[in-house]
């Protein structure tokens, strides 16, 4: 067999792109791997598409919600999905569908907080996931990710520091040498071992920034065989997880509940996972979003029940948020959907989270109070919701360092 980067590639089992195996997005090899510095686990789950926050939690409160949705697209009242705690006196529904997160919030392990995100103003999915995956508010020449910054303040050793679970690499880890992305744990390997695994080793032995990455790579694949249990033929067992949880399987949510589950093996598996992130997508809905959104709601909230009880052992190290780039425009279209809007929301769920309330402040749903006449404005710039899990949780001092230009951090109080 000729050894060249394809045949590398294809040797790496799971990993399908140099960009996905660690290291290689980076500008100079770290040969440390990062460790938990104090043993907490930090998951980044993104929504990509523009989640419709107004139907996702619903300000029921707001006479302008009901005037301006059509029946169909928004939350219809029903007193078993208020949230306690709702912000300035307004009242909350969670959507119908999302009855498995409205347990962990009444359990007092989630928080919302509404009308936040993004504040500058796009309309742009790229563009909005791009900035806050760099941890910023506008285009700059910082070509790096805020995880990034986040493991350059930090110095210790583990094996799997980081990880994006996945298909590819999120632009919050670009230029991350500790990074590794798997999409699935049974396949994470070396087809064709021994014989392939002894030749990359010897093609990987010099000290070049390639032979670095081939050598770790080789390394990260190792510890996880050497670690996830295996049938008598070699196979890896099939997960089982705690408390006879079950993820959900359907078509249109299986590949964010695999990726959940794969987290949870890798996390239980003592691999030092500090920091991961997964990403659920599909949320653009300019067209019949009254079929499609309540599946994905259903998805979401299923899956992340599944994970986090599935994870009762770790929830006292464990963060998990979930944001998306953007809302929705507060008013229907014609096509059955919601265009691209301003204001979104964020759930936060944790052993240490002060669950069971709504944080932030309700701008209101007048045409005066929306921004541009158009959309919830936003009242808490995502990178405060960040920040707050990184020095309370993480224990960062760096926050100058983690999100260039952000001076504005005033702790929200849900930790």
């Amino acid at each position: 067999m000729i050894i060249n980067r394809r045949n590398f590639l294809k040797g790496l089992g799971s990993t399908f792109a140099l960009s996905a195996i660690p290291g290689v997005n980076s500008y100079a090899y770290n040969p440390f791997c990062l460790n938990n510095p104090n043993k907490e686990i930090f998951v980044f789950v993104f929504l990509r598409g523009g989640c419709d926050a107004l139907n996702l939690v619903a300000p029921m409160g707001d006479r302008f919600y009901a005037d301006s949705r059509t029946a169909a697209l928004r939350v219809p009242e029903n007193p078993n999905f208020i949230l306690d705690n709702g912000l300035d006196g307004y009242d909350f529904n969670i959507h119908p569908k999302a009855q498995a997160l409205k347990e962990i919030y009444d359990s007092g392990d989630m928080a919302i907080v509404h009308a936040s995100g993004l504040n500058n103003g796009t309309r742009s999915h790229f563009e909005a996931m791009d900035l806050i995956e760099r941890g910023l508010i506008k285009k700059e020449g910082n070509a790096k990710g805020w995880m990034t910054r986040y493991f350059e303040t930090l110095k210790s050793t583990s094996i799997l520091p980081a990880v994006a679970v996945g298909n590819g690499l999120p632009s919050s880890f670009l230029g991350c040498p500790e990074v590794t992305s798997i999409d699935s744990v049974k396949d994470f390997k070396v087809l064709g071992e021994p014989y392939m695994k002894q030749i990359l080793s010897d093609f990987y032995k010099g000290d070049t920034l390639l032979h670095n990455v081939g050598h770790k790579t080789l390394k990260t694949i190792d510890s996880i065989q050497n670690r996830v249990s295996k049938k008598h033929n070699g196979n890896v067992e099939d997960y089982h997880p705690e408390h006879n949880v079950k993820y959900p399987d359907e078509w249109y949510i299986n590949g964010f509940s695999r990726s959940l589950q794969n987290l949870a093996r890798l996390i239980k598996m003592d691999l030092g996972v500090h920091i991961a992130t997964v990403e659920f997508d599909d949320w653009d809905h300019h067209e019949r979003q009254e079929y499609r959104f309540p599946q994905r709601i259903e998805g979401l909230s299923n899956s992340l029940a599944a994970f986090y009880n599935d994870m009762s052992n770790f929830h006292n190290r464990m963060t998990i948020v979930v944001m998306s780039e953007f809302g929705r425009r507060l008013k229907s279209n014609r096509s059955g959907g919601t265009d691209h809007g301003h204001g979104g929301l964020s759930f936060i769920l944790g052993g240490k989270v002060k669950g069971g309330r709504m944080y932030g402040e309700w701008p209101g749903l007048a045409t005066h109070q929306l921004d541009n006449g158009v959309d919830l404005a936003v009242t808490t710039d995502y990178r405060n919701i960040l920040s707050e899990i990184l020095s309370k949780q993480l224990r960062s001092d760096k926050l100058d360092f983690i999100f260039p230009g952000f001076v504005e951090y005033e702790p929200i109080g849900f930790l």
